[in-house]
């Protein structure tokens, strides 16, 4: 009979439909896992390496990760800066160039090269600005992204950082740290370790990150857990809920030593 046959059509077109779907949900996955662990790896790469080391030895983790060579902005004239001191502070830390490595499933990071994203790329990301996180996530598409750079000066490492920003339950989430023979700004040259925090200003919501900052002088623990996240919230279904969730391991640590925060707000995390 007629609805029969439609019936079995229709039975058989939802079904097929349903496979496409889980395939597609699979594929997603498993894309956004491959990435993660490229991702991570990556940054384990960086984190072995040090202030002083030659160019040569980084060129290797550059290529590996499609890494580009990136000119400093200028430092400007003396007379347009209102802060002498930390003109002459930035002048002393004054880079020949840099190599960045980006990696970000999404596009949510894009190279600056003046060529622009790929088709596919646009594409993506306007579905991505469309779709809220709560369904995008169930299909691995939380948004996140990573970036490592490394500064040259005289043909050695002047510093070391990366870069972590993911989609949390309801904010961004964000994780910095550099590694530098010398602190970034001359208020802090007297420290060796320090945690700052700082507003996340991204195209869809607003988020919060930290900042850590050590030379070679800051301790074994300082420099491995200022290098720390937690990596389940890049695959979290559910998504990480505020920073306590985000980098636990920081964040313990100044509890136990408050001397090294500077300006961040202690948070109240659960034990």
């Amino acid at each position: 009979m007629l609805w029969l046959r439609v019936l079995r059509f229709g039975t058989r077109l939802a079904v097929g439909v349903f496979a496409i779907a889980i395939v597609f949900v699979l594929s997603l996955r498993a894309y956004d896992e491959y990435e993660v662990h490229h991702a991570t790896g990556m940054l384990a790469e960086a984190s072995r390496v040090q202030v002083g080391d030659p160019e040569a030895t980084v060129l290797p983790l550059v290529s590996r990760y499609g890494g580009f060579k990136r000119m400093p902005d200028p430092l400007g004239r003396k007379e347009d800066w209102i802060d002498k001191d930390e003109y002459q502070y930035q002048k002393n830390l004054v880079i020949a160039y840099g190599y960045a490595s980006l990696i970000s499933p999404y596009g949510l990071f894009s190279r600056d090269t003046g060529s622009g994203e790929s088709r596919v790329a646009v594409a993506v990301r306007a579905v991505m600005n469309k779709t809220p996180v709560q369904l995008r996530s169930v299909f691995g598409m939380r948004d996140w992204g990573v970036e490592v750079d490394m500064a040259i000066r005289s043909g050695r490492v002047q510093s070391v950082s990366g870069m972590v920003v993911v989609e949390g339950r309801s904010r961004w989430l964000g994780h910095e740290w550099e590694f530098a023979t010398a602190m970034p700004r001359h208020e802090l040259q007297a420290r060796d370790f320090v945690v700052n925090s700082a507003m996340l200003d991204m195209a869809t919501n607003n988020g919060d990150t930290t900042e850590n900052y050590f030379t070679p002088r800051a301790s074994d623990e300082e420099m491995q857990l200022s290098r720390k996240f937690n990596t389940a919230c890049l695959t979290s279904l559910r998504g990480c809920d505020g920073l306590c969730a985000f980098v636990p391991r920081t964040l313990a640590y100044l509890k136990r030593h408050p001397e090294s925060a500077g300006n961040i707000i202690q948070l109240k995390c659960p034990e």
